[in-house]
């Protein structure tokens, strides 16, 4: 280990696919689990295909992926935090300590207001209001249907007309299929149409590229005050969140109602074949 630090010693430093390989060879002399060991990669593999052309680490390289991976990708605090150990551990084991990141993401600061399914249809009636049918229909897809920053570009013209997505996040670690629903179908066909999309993401910057969470985030949180919902609300993550709560109420009331037929079934049952009938 020693020796490769040294050989790795450098004022500014090319990562390379033979660093990781070799890093990952001595984490496993270690003894390192090999679950471990496949999370190291995976996570020093996504930093290096982050990295721009010339793939140079520097003291700025870790504020800047733990900034994108907060902003521009909405990842938890506590994600963020495990990917910057490890790159502090990769750091350490070039023989750069001075890049390491010395100050982690508080976990206090991950809670987040809670979008009422209320707040979230006044978000919706005041764009249409406004006549801002693309922040509607972004609003819609994140909170209706439940599609997260990172996977609106997978939201595209062919998907929508077939009426279902495979939404991949988090670099294929999660893969899911979404049916799109039927309202939303119909609203985003009629937006391409009207946009003249042939083909590929709906929802894209002007220069063509996918909307980052910053963009995202100005759109929803410009119909804040028309709808009279606090700002702070607003946004990608409270939409998601809002999404799932609605997903759990749904769930839990079908679980009560299983569990009262259920117990009807074993009433009837009971009349018939029970110990005193």
């Amino acid at each position: 280990m020693a020796e490769i630090n040294e050989k790795y010693e450098t004022a500014g430093q090319v990562m390379t696919i033979e660093m990781i390989e070799e890093f990952i060879g001595g984490m496993r002399e270690k003894r390192r689990g090999e679950s471990s060991l496949e999370n190291y990669h995976r996570i020093l593999m996504a930093i290096y295909n982050w990295l721009p052309e010339g793939k140079m680490l520097d003291e700025n390289t870790g504020p800047r992926r733990r900034r994108w991976l907060l902003e521009e990708k909405g990842f938890s605090h506590r994600t963020v935090n495990a990917q910057m150990s490890v790159l502090n551990t990769f750091l350490r084991y070039l023989g750069h300590r001075d890049w390491q990141v010395d100050e982690f993401v508080r976990e206090v600061n991950d809670i987040q207001p809670e979008l009422t399914r209320a707040e979230y249809l006044r978000l919706l009636s005041a764009a249409k209001r406004m006549g801002k049918e693309k922040t509607y229909l972004l609003i819609k897809t994140m909170g209706g249907a439940g599609v997260r920053v990172q996977e609106l570009s997978q939201v595209t013209v062919e998907a929508v007309i077939q009426g279902m997505v495979k939404l991949d996040s988090h670099n294929g670690l999660r893969l899911r299929m979404m049916v799109v629903p039927k309202a939303l179908q119909g609203e985003l066909l009629e937006y391409i149409h009207k946009e003249k999309i042939d083909a590929g993401p709906i929802f894209l910057a002007r220069d063509g590229k996918p909307l980052s969470r910053t963009t995202v985030h100005h759109y929803v949180n410009s119909v804040s005050q028309e709808a009279m919902v606090d700002p702070e609300k607003a946004n990608p993550r409270c939409l998601w969140k809002m999404y799932q709560s609605t997903q759990d109420g749904i769930q839990e009331n079908i679980n009560i109602l299983i569990r009262q037929a259920y117990e009807n079934m074993m009433d009837k049952e009971q009349l018939t074949i029970g110990w005193d009938a």
